[in-house]
């Protein structure tokens, strides 16, 4: 087979492969643009009739529910856990890489087990311990609790980060009268920043649809997330399809704009540092 027809069976199979992961997202654009009688249609469109189209779910699900509540409480709680995973993380990595022991590589395979047992056996015991210190029902007791989940695969990634670079750059700063901090301030943590980049996404994309903690910890409605709000659609005989779909296009929206903010950092950290 020449080559132009392998670049052209390759270019179909990344197409169809395409359309196959963004099917999903293009019918939940139809369910929220479209009337529940098309849709439940013994033959639903896949080319939505143009006339039919409206925006009337995306107003709807304001009326109905505190959509940006729940956004808000998400939002907040996301950027807790993103901070907290970043900062405790790189702390993490950085002494994994660079102090390796038996004791330290013990350490980290301890909180590597944390993140093989299911978020399903630590609920309780974690609503038992912030009920002991006042903690329940509120923001802070999601961030801490995405956080133990959270930390220990992102401790390993960055310890994967800092493993690629040169100890001999640390070396040289050392020789020049750098502290360690330091040299790790302003040589390890440029080079860093993809991994960084990586686990912040990483952190929000799971803090943000956490939904076993969200729906145990917090009771009432001041503190809903919008994953649990997003369950609220769907009663116990019906579902309001358009509303459901369109929330959740809303609740999607933040993670797309963060990793189009994030995706430079990503990009731009693997060589700024080597230049300084």
């Amino acid at each position: 087979m020449t080559s132009w027809r392998m670049r052209v069976l390759r270019y179909m199979l990344i197409f169809a492969l395409i359309i196959v992961l963004l099917f999903p997202v293009y019918w939940m654009v139809l369910t929220a643009l479209l009337p529940t009688r098309i849709l439940l249609s013994p033959s639903p469109p896949l080319i939505p009739p143009m006339a039919e189209i409206n925006f009337d779910s995306f107003w709807r699900v304001f009326e109905l529910r505190p959509v940006e509540t729940w956004l808000a409480n998400s939002a907040i709680v996301t950027s807790g856990t993103v901070v907290a995973c970043v900062v405790l993380a790189t702390m993490a990595g950085y002494s994994l890489s660079r102090l390796a022991s038996k004791f330290a590589l013990a350490v980290g395979y301890s909180l590597f087990l944390v993140r093989l047992i299911p978020a399903t056996l630590l609920v309780i015991p974690l609503f038992m311990m912030f009920g002991a210190i006042g903690l329940n029902n509120t923001l802070r007791s999601l961030v801490i609790a995405n956080t133990v989940i959270i930390v220990p695969f992102a401790a390993w990634l960055m310890k994967s980060f800092f493993d690629s670079i040169p100890v001999e750059l640390e070396e040289a700063a050392h020789a020049d009268g750098c502290s360690r901090l330091r040299a790790f301030l302003i040589i390890v943590l440029p080079l860093a920043k993809p991994g960084i980049g990586a686990v912040a996404i990483f952190s929000a994309i799971l803090a943000w649809g956490e939904f076993t903690f969200a729906r145990t910890l917090i009771q009432g409605d001041a503190g809903v997330t919008v994953t649990v709000g997003l369950v609220s659609f769907v009663g116990e005989y019906t579902a309001d399809w358009g509303a459901l779909m369109a929330a959740g296009l809303l609740s999607v929206g933040p993670m797309v704009l963060l990793f189009i903010l994030l995706e430079p950092l990503l990009i731009s950290g693997l060589t700024s540092g080597a230049v300084k």
